[in-house]
């Protein structure tokens, strides 16, 4: 038999890489989202105020159908031919459903392949079809402007094609943006309502509904824009005859309106309601006449759906979550509501300020990465800022916070869990610290008269939940005292400040009145009570006494810029009497027990070596606060985590124990293992106390374990823990400041690093600014490129020739033990 005439059986190689299991989010902080993916395909689609991101009604249809890109070709003397701007699905690709476009209609198919290069918060796609003589490339983002929290919380996505010709021949193409009309889609009785905008370059079909209920959480509208004035929209199609035959054969697109022919009668009432499905086609037509002549092209998908309820507040079953939706609360509504009243006026505003919407996030985005940080270590903290779109709730009356845990199917807790913010809470400080008041002051309206402090806020503004202000874990006054007061302090608002100063006194009372069983005068541990919630610890454990001390010396530091000398003289002796107690009950001369107090039952549990174990060292350095334990311990410590917990299979552990070698022993009832398992928030935070300490190629070691774990995972934008898009992990934006040596601490600005800086550059992030230092041979410059600071002081590692650039002000130069000072003139 020839060779050509063999059995051919069908043989496929498929790496793991190629199966789409996450994607960079689109949308606007708070205002809901969904995820372009590498196939091309949306999912995830949670702008509807629905299940799971918020408490409507889960979104039921095809994700990659809602909202997709068609191009329309015809070469001269060929026949036109349709391509659908993803790797189709084997079923409902393009929304043909039922019989499939293989058999109803051949003329188009999807692209063979696609290559996408995500970087937050910009995915381009380039496509690829075989016998296409075109170059097909996307960029999609949304705006993200450190400082400016109004622009990046838009209910906002931006698709930017540029199509470029391969032909000798003239090519006619249309590119098409199609989105299913889904406004109240969980209301029976709807009709739709679509309409035409045509004024000048913006042309745009609104998707709406009437016969709705105008208090219900998915009445609302969608805008989809095409800017340019020969813009063309097909309004109201739904089965593919006669809309693709008409696509295919007519060119341009026709304008044509069939939203009636959508809306039907009931037999049994008479009134009418809306069919099944419902969509709208735009897009815009051009001739390429020559090689190399190009299209560039630009769309916007805006929505408006204000009606944001916050959830019921309820007990929470044992794991603190909500499978279902719940129903809902008191109307919070969305911040976006206040600034715009229909998905027309976003799409409106969007297309006059692209232009500066486009600059102020690629600035960002490129000062971000001209540094002479390794690049695994930049695009993994680049990777974490997703969060602060998939998993954030930034309401009308004023809520915000970053929800702890987010699936597909539920989310995992409330927003603003306070110990999962002492890690994450510092990328909203530094990059939004307006709405980090917000979440402080939330925090600050629940706040119990003796002074316990809330573990989470339900999504809701009105009320708390019961099971979340019983004060149980004792790490958490801690980290509400010094989650507020960094906050205040960098705010630099004295009026904010003296606002916020009796709440952290009284957390702080109540941890001596209430929780100090032994009259140590720290919080004593006496089972599982902390964010750890799985281990069990014992008297005084360094993951919760760090963070209390580091609560308690920036609020010493407070207490002297307040000049409350009666705080100083009771609070320094019980500072200095910690410090002591600390080091003199958990040190074992290589590195600080998991916990002091023996247990008969199992004598050797304290002696964990917890990666957690000087969180609290870590957070006071970065605001100028002096060291919490001798240093040279910190280094053996350090060490120690290195040794014992660090597997570069795997990653960094949370906890190992002496001669643990493969996994240490976990109790048969453990609901998860928390020991021997890898938490990307505490992974990245150590790293940062890493570089910090000059122990540069470690924080290397952890960082590049992540990235590349996640890589592999296909998870990159997805980080797991309780849930996932987990919050922890924005501890990543606390590498910048580490590796500068940088502290802040409302007055003095910092660069101090532990080890000479070589020449380069490092992006310098600041409370709603950020700028470059420039470290040179001879000299240096810190410039602050957006935002606005004003230190008293600034310090910097360098002499010579030193210059400072966009700070506001006029200061006083001099040069001291190898360092530059500059001080400001009053």
């Amino acid at each position: 038999m020839p060779a050509e005439d063999s059995p051919m059986p069908l043989i496929t190689d498929m790496h793991r890489s190629q199966l789409p299991r996450s994607g960079m989010a689109l949308g606007g902080i708070g205002a809901g989202w969904f995820e372009i993916r590498q196939d091309g395909g949306f999912a995830n689609w949670s702008i509807f105020n629905n299940w799971p991101l918020f408490p409507g009604a889960r979104y039921p249809h095809n994700a990659k159908s809602t909202l997709f890109f068609v191009l329309w070709v015809r070469v001269q003397h060929e026949n036109p031919r349709l391509v659908l701007l993803q790797i189709e699905d084997g079923h409902g690709a393009g929304a043909i459903e039922g019989h499939e476009f293989q058999y109803m209609f051949p003329w188009m198919s999807g692209v063979d392949a696609i290559r996408t290069t995500a970087s937050f918060p910009f995915a381009d796609l380039d496509f690829r079809k075989d016998g296409l003589p075109l170059a097909v490339s996307l960029r999609a983002w949304s705006p993200f402007i450190p400082g400016n929290a109004a622009d990046s919380s838009l209910p906002l996505a931006c698709f930017d094609f540029r199509i470029v010709s391969h032909s000798d021949r003239p090519v006619e193409v249309q590119i098409l943006a199609v989105m299913r009309n889904v406004a109240a889609y969980d209301q029976p009785e709807r009709i739709y309502q679509n309409r035409r905008i045509q004024d000048g370059d913006f042309s745009a079909v609104v998707l709406g509904a009437a016969q709705t209920d105008p208090l219900a959480a998915t009445t609302g509208e969608l805008c989809l824009a095409s800017f340019d004035r020969h813009s063309t929209a097909y309004m109201g199609w739904e089965h593919h005859h006669p809309y693709y035959e008409r696509l295919l054969r007519e060119f341009p697109l026709p304008e044509i309106d069939d939203t009636d022919g959508r809306n039907g009668t009931d037999k049994a009432t008479g009134r009418r309601r809306a069919d099944p499905r419902c969509f709208a086609t735009i897009g815009r037509a051009a001739v390429l006449a020559r090689r190399g002549e190009a299209l560039d092209h630009g769309f916007a998908l805006t929505w408006h759906f204000p009606n944001l309820y916050g959830r019921r507040v309820k007990k929470a079953d044992s794991s603190g979550r909500q499978t279902e939706p719940c129903g809902h609360d008191r109307l919070e509504g969305h911040f976006y509501s206040r600034r715009f009243a229909s998905a027309e006026a976003v799409a409106r505003y969007a297309g006059a300020e692209r232009g500066r919407l486009l600059a102020e996030t690629t600035a960002f985005h490129r000062t971000f990465f001209d540094s002479s940080l390794p690049g695994f270590v930049l695009d993994q903290i680049n990777s974490q800022l997703n969060t602060l779109r998939t998993s954030t709730w930034l309401t009308a009356t004023g809520m915000f916070g970053v929800l702890e845990g987010l699936s597909p199917i539920q989310p995992w807790a409330g927003i603003a869990t306070t110990d999962v913010a002492a890690y994450g809470q510092i990328a909203v400080s530094l990059l939004f610290p307006e709405l980090d008041r917000m979440t402080i002051d939330i925090w600050r309206r629940f706040q119990q008269p003796n002074g316990c402090v809330i573990h989470s806020v339900s999504c809701n503004s009105y009320e708390p939940s019961p099971g979340e202000v019983s004060g149980h874990r004792l790490d958490m006054p801690a980290q509400f005292v010094f989650l507020s007061l960094r906050a205040a302090l960098w705010s630099q608002d004295r009026a904010w400040i003296d606002a916020v100063w009796p709440d952290a006194k009284r957390a702080l009372d109540y941890v001596l009145r209430e929780r100090d069983a032994n009259g140590d005068q720290l919080p004593d541990m006496q089972g599982i009570m902390c964010s750890y919630d799985n281990f069990p610890m014992h008297g005084v454990a360094p993951f919760v006494v760090s963070q209390w001390l580091a609560a308690v010396a920036l609020a010493l530091e407070t207490a002297r810029r307040l000049g409350d000398r009666d705080f100083l003289a009771i609070w320094e002796p019980r500072f200095t009497a910690g410090r002591a107690t600390l080091e003199r009950t958990t040190w074992n001369g290589r590195y600080f027990d998991l916990y002091s107090d023996t247990q008969a039952a199992d004598p050797e549990a304290k002696r964990g070596c917890m990666t957690d174990q000087l969180i609290g060292d870590g957070l006071a350095r970065a605001l100028g606060l002096p060291p919490l334990v001798d240093p040279a311990k910190a280094a053996s410590a350090f060490a120690a985590i290195m040794r014992m917990n660090f597997r570069p299979e795997q990653g960094l552990r949370n906890c190992q124990w002496p001669g643990d070698q493969f996994l240490h022993p976990i109790h048969k009832d453990t609901w998860v293992d928390q020991a021997n398992t890898c938490w990307s928030g505490v992974e990245l935070l150590f790293a940062a106390q890493l570089y910090a300490a000059g122990r540069i190629e470690q924080a290397e070691a952890v960082v590049r374990s992540v990235d590349e774990r996640y890589r592999d995972f296909g998870m990159y934008w997805d980080h797991q823990e309780f849930g996932g898009h987990y919050f922890r992990p924005l501890s990543a934006l606390a590498i910048p400041g580490a590796v500068l040596g940088q502290s802040w601490d409302g007055a003095t600005l910092r660069l101090a690093p532990v080890r000479p800086l070589p020449v380069g550059r490092w992006c310098v992030l600041l409370p709603g600014a950020y700028g470059t230092w420039h470290q040179g041979h001879d000299g240096g410059r810190l410039e602050l490129l957006s935002g606005s600071c004003a230190p008293q002081r600034i310090e910097v590692p360098a002499v010579g020739t030193v210059e400072l650039i966009g700070f506001a002000g006029t200061y006083r130069q001099e040069s001291k033990d190898g360092r530059t000072i500059f001080t400001r003139a009053a």
